[in-house]
């Protein structure tokens, strides 16, 4: 007869959990599956690598840190820090510039294709566990919490709302008191929305939508008019 207990020696996590504070950041691209159906591969993992090295880029430049890629989508934390505050800041402005970037690297990719490339981006502060597993240990550590989950969830709620970017109200009320919020003023209220997995709806704020403005800076970027680096 076969066990079904574990053996004794067997240690699922070769550390405890550490457990701090952090503003989490999913990004996904936008049409994927349409991507990969419609284009080459070799066009699809240039896109890919393109979108990496944006995200990882701009990630390392606000101070975060990336936990993952997931295919086309990328996990990334801002930690709270002994002494240091601005993570939720750090936050919001770093995926305002990954939005910015990637409309630049749809330029290259073919602006005028339907679908045009973009992301979406879902954001939440809240405690946050990490710990390394020794299943996984060579693919860093492992991500928990509800800040986490929260994050994923509402980047799939980007396109239902109309905007690219997403927020937990956690997260906005946490950067009103780094700062003087003057990043703010382009998030509007979208009211509570239901999250998969909660039992109680969760309010929301999304990235004000200026279609005119956006296309205008799209297509001055296209043109080699304007410089969205920082």
């Amino acid at each position: 007869m076969i066990s079904t207990e574990p053996p004794t020696d067997f240690i699922p996590y070769p550390e405890p959990p550490l457990h701090r504070h952090a503003a989490v950041m999913f990004v996904d691209l936008d049409h994927f599956m349409r991507i990969c159906i419609d284009d080459p591969p070799e066009a699809v993992f240039g896109l890919l690598s393109d979108f990496q090295y944006v995200v990882t880029d701009l990630v390392s430049r606000f101070r975060g840190e990336l936990n993952s890629y997931q295919g086309d989508g990328a996990l990334a934390t801002f930690w709270d820090m002994p002494g240091t505050t601005g993570s939720a800041t750090k936050a919001l402005q770093c995926a305002r510039r990954i939005l910015e970037q990637v409309h630049v690297l749809g330029c290259d990719y073919g602006n005028d294709r339907t679908p045009s490339v973009s992301v979406s981006i879902g954001l939440q502060y809240g405690e946050v566990w990490t710990s390394t597993l020794t299943s996984s240990r060579s693919f860093g550590p492992t991500l928990i919490g509800d800040a986490v989950n929260v994050a994923a969830r509402l980047e799939k709620q980007a396109q239902t709302l109309g905007t690219k970017i997403v927020v937990g109200d956690d997260l906005i009320q946490r950067a009103r008191r780094e700062s003087l919020a003057s990043d703010l003023t382009q998030f509007v209220s979208a009211g509570p929305v239901f999250v998969r997995g909660r039992h109680t709806p969760l309010h929301v704020w999304k990235l004000r939508n200026q279609p005119s403005e956006l296309l205008s800076k799209r297509t001055a970027s296209c043109n080699g008019d304007i410089d969205l680096r920082w």
